[in-house]
Parts: C-alpha cells; structure tokens; sequence
C-alpha cells in the first residue's frame, strides 16, 4: 500500500514539474526592426522579451539575411515585420517557413498608409489587397498606426498563448495610455517650439508629419541606398539658401559627404534623426520614448539654427 502511495506521489510530481515547464514555454517573439521590437516588448512585458532581427546600423532597405538570421526565423514561434516593400529580404524566407506565424502590419485592418504619389492617405481593410510599392512603408512614425500595431500584435499573440491573455491586454492598455500622453506631450512642445519648417535626408517622415503637423521643406532623396541627382541637389541647395536660418537632418546609418558640400556658406544647422531607434533600449516604455526623442532633437536643433548669430 505504501509502494503505490509513493508511486501516485511521485506521478504526481512529474505530472506538476511537466505542467510547469509546459506554462513557462512562452512564444518566441521575434520583430524585424527595432521600432517593431519596442511595440512587441510594450505589448510582452512581464510574459516574455521581444527579440530583434536587424542588428544595429543595418538599413532594412538593403539586407542580407546571415545564417544566424535564419535561425533566429526558424526558431520564432511569431514574426512582426513592415511588409515586403521594406523588408523584401524576408519575403522567400518567411513563405516558406509554416511552424512560423509572420504578420505584415501592412496588410493588417485599421492601417494607414500613406500614398507615395500623392499627399494622402488610405486605412487598410481586411479583404483588401494591393501593391506595397504604392505605399510609404514607414508606418511605425506614426502614434496613430503604432496603436493599430500593438492592438494586432495582443491579438495575435492571445492567440498563441491564451494563458496570458489577461497580461496582453493588459499591457495593451497601458501602451494606449501612454501614446495618448506622448501625442500631448509632442504637439505641446512644437506649439511652444513655432513648429518651424526643416529638412530631411530621405522621403520617409511623411507618416510623423502628418502626426503631428510637421512643416518638412524638403529632402535629400526618395532612396537612402541612392545618391540624389545632381540636379535635385542644386534645387536642394536653392532652397536652403532661400529658407535662411534653418536645420537639416541626416541620420546615423547614413553619413554622405554631399552634406557637407550642400551647406558649405549656408546658415543651416546639422542635427541627426533616427528612425530606427538604434541608441533606444528596448522596455514598456520605449516607443514613448523613441518618438519623443525625434520630435525633441527637431525642436531643438530647429530653435538653434533660428537663434545662431
């Protein structure tokens, strides 16, 4: 009798030690750039930690998948990623890798996107289908998309882990809290700031201006991987001269010489942007802070150059 006692306890251990490692096995959360990455890990915190592909001073536009990459894909349970027309480095790897639940946030319902032919703007339905190339795929600079961005991902990962739906939700809420207190924060400091005209390195703030009203003059180039035309840089340069005391922003993946050339004798300004969030630590509070930063080193630097003798 004491035998078969021991035994159902013992049984009863395993079972127990089985159950939690089951519990602690929490899905493999994988983003393809590190905007993506401080949304997932808002939306993972306290269940598991959002991992990144793209290592810092990489450009999405132009990648090279590594072995390592391919394992860090292959050993995903769940893969956030812009789309094709920014990653197309992803495309193959992920259409062929089943055990792996990749969402383009391009194509999920609710998105904005902005069209690159013209000044406007288009919300993504569910049953619609159409060319990436026609859209500006940066659409992590908006608050307003990262809301959609961070509801989709809870979603999705409810779905895989329903244990901790509860936490998802959770942390869900909070991130919409604290977008609401950045939108404050932001549209405050460039009312206070004079919300001056700037320029930009490459066409790819559209989604941040249309946020927060952003007077963007102009830019260096539509492609950050291509060198301007000579003839876009001289209108560049006249438009520089006619704007007078102003800033302009390159960003740290990119540090062209032209720069320098274009601003030789002009009262303008070199400040850095960066839309990838490479210098952020990834936490809850990290997007927050991410766009923060953008809009402070814009104000700032903008109200410098204003103020230079």
């Amino acid at each position: 009798m004491q035998f078969f006692s021991f035994k159902r306890s013992l049984m009863a251990m395993l079972l127990m030690t089985i159950s939690v490692s089951v519990a602690a096995e929490h899905p493999k959360v994988l983003a393809s750039i590190k905007p993506l990455q401080l949304i997932a890990q808002a939306v993972t915190e306290g269940v598991t930690n959002a991992d990144v592909l793209l290592p810092p001073g990489s450009s999405p536009h132009s990648y090279s998948l590594k072995p390592s990459d391919a394992r860090k894909l292959r050993n995903a349970d769940v893969v956030f990623w812009v789309g094709p027309s920014m990653e197309s480095f992803l495309s193959r790897m992920l259409a062929g890798s089943e055990d792996v639940k990749a969402v383009s946030m391009m194509d999920i319902q609710g998105i904005r996107l902005r069209s690159n032919e013209e000044d406007e703007q288009h919300i993504h339905e569910d049953d619609e289908h159409h060319d990436h190339g026609e859209y500006d795929p940066h659409i992590w600079l908006s608050t307003d998309n990262a809301r959609i961005i961070a509801r989709e991902m809870a979603s999705v990962l409810t779905s895989v882990d329903k244990a901790n739906k509860a936490q998802y939700q959770e942390n869900l809420e909070l991130f919409i809290k604290s977008m609401d207190q950045t939108d404050a924060r932001n549209e405050l400091k460039l009312k206070q700031s004079g919300n001056k005209p700037f320029f930009v390195f490459h066409d790819g703030y559209g989604y941040l201006q249309d946020q927060y009203d952003l007077k963007i003059a102009g830019y260096f180039t539509l492609n950050p991987e291509q060198q301007p035309g000579a003839r876009h840089l001289v209108s560049l340069q006249e438009q520089l001269d006619k704007a007078g005391a102003s800033c302009i922003f390159r960003e740290p993946q990119f540090q062209p010489a032209y720069i320098n050339r274009l601003i030789e004798g002009l009262s303008v300004r070199v400040g850095v942007l960066d839309p990838l969030a490479e210098d952020i630590e990834s936490g809850p509070g990290s997007y927050a802070k991410f766009i923060n930063q953008l809009v402070d080193n814009i104000t700032e630097c903008v109200q410098r150059a204003t103020k230079q003798p």
